[in-house]
């Protein structure tokens, strides 16, 4: 039985439906890239070492690492453990939250009431996607989460806002995979503030030859 919710075979993309999750494992030294077939679009990754998964991706340790919250080709995401995981090779739209997050049914209520009550988020995704590997929510955290395509802005006086996404039809990032990893991406389901633009699209993933 297969661990991963998905295989994607260099060369064959994946279209990932609106809202919806997925973990699939990739080798050291392939790339993954990840398109917005009509843009304005959030994806959320989180990594794990596929050999050790208690060492996962960080974003804290990619913030300090590089001195940059805005992550970005040619940039590198580290793991817990301070090991290179990612190699950021190609992003069109260069717009990526490197804070760490995602949404959650008691994060959704605490910010938006009842209407939070049962909508998909972003947890939930994720912790399906890796339920095959015998992991769930406590193997994660909200450090492990890179947004990408995400749009965040802090202003000087401190507030922080998510805004509308600037991906435009076609855009892409390209990551290349520095050791083995179990990945898992929920293609962001949130609709109550402007992280998607207010509307759901479709996500491509494609392991390239």
């Amino acid at each position: 039985m297969d661990r991963s919710t998905a295989v994607l075979r260099p060369g064959e993309p994946v279209t990932l439906p609106p809202a919806a999750g997925i973990s699939f494992e990739i080798e050291a030294g392939q790339k993954l890239k990840l398109t917005q077939p009509e843009g304005e679009q959030v994806a959320d990754l989180v990594s794990f070492n596929r050999d050790d998964p208690r060492e996962l991706l960080s974003m804290m340790t990619s913030r300090a690492v590089n001195l940059c919250w805005k992550l970005t080709a040619p940039q590198v995401l580290y793991s817990s453990s301070t090991r290179p995981m990612w190699q950021i090779e190609e992003d069109l739209t260069a717009e990526n939250y490197c804070g760490g997050g995602y949404c959650s049914e008691h994060l959704n209520v605490t910010r938006y009431g009842d209407i939070g009550k049962g909508a998909p988020n972003c947890q939930s995704n994720l912790e399906t996607a890796i339920r095959g590997y015998g992991l769930d929510r406590w193997n994660f955290n909200v450090d492990a989460c890179f947004n990408v395509f995400m749009t965040v802005a802090y202003d000087s006086n401190g507030v922080w806002e998510i805004r509308k996404p600037k991906g435009k039809p076609g855009d892409y990032m390209v990551m290349r995979a520095l050791m083995p990893q179990i990945v898992a991406i929920s293609n962001c389901p949130m609709v109550f503030n402007a992280c998607n633009n207010f509307r759901l699209k479709t996500l491509t993933l494609e392991i390239l030859q």
